[in-house]
């Protein structure tokens, strides 16, 4: 019974000085938060914003989040189930099974061409050597000889 009664006591101790903590202010000094003021520090309002309407549509979300999150826990374990009795892998492993079967060989790709742009595009291309030995001159045009 006194072991009740400690336990009890220490539970209503332990809210007094949660409560207690949490209206200790805030500052907000520059970008960061802190417990001590510094220069220029903004008091932050800790408290909650929201109105009680607020605050049982935000529980009321989050226990339909739960249920949902464990819903679909409970659907994956099933699946899993019945793959590890049908010995076949799991939806994602076999997804990905496929996708690396399905994938060409890195051996046969090749390189794409160039395609031509459907717009005009100006080219500046380089003014060709000429070759020396190809050069005639003028007397060799005639068909005289050098």
């Amino acid at each position: 019974m006194p072991s009740l009664f400690f336990n009890a006591f220490f539970v209503l101790l332990s809210g007094v000085l949660a409560g207690a903590a949490a209206a200790q202010p805030a500052y907000r000094c520059g970008n960061s938060y802190s417990q001590t003021p510094c220069p220029q520090a903004v008091i932050i309002d800790g408290a909650d914003q929201r109105t009680p309407l607020q605050k049982a549509q935000a529980d009321k979300a989050t226990v339909r989040d739960a249920r949902t999150a464990n819903a679909m826990e409970q659907a994956r374990l099933r699946q899993e189930a019945i793959d590890r009795a049908n010995n076949t892998p799991p939806a994602s492993k076999a997804s990905a099974a496929k996708r690396a079967a399905s994938a060409p060989d890195p051996g046969q790709l090749t390189k794409k061409k160039k395609k031509k742009p459907d717009h005009f595009a100006l080219q500046v291309t380089s003014a060709k050597k000429k070759n020396p030995a190809s050069k005639k001159t003028v007397a060799q045009k005639d068909g005289s000889k050098p």
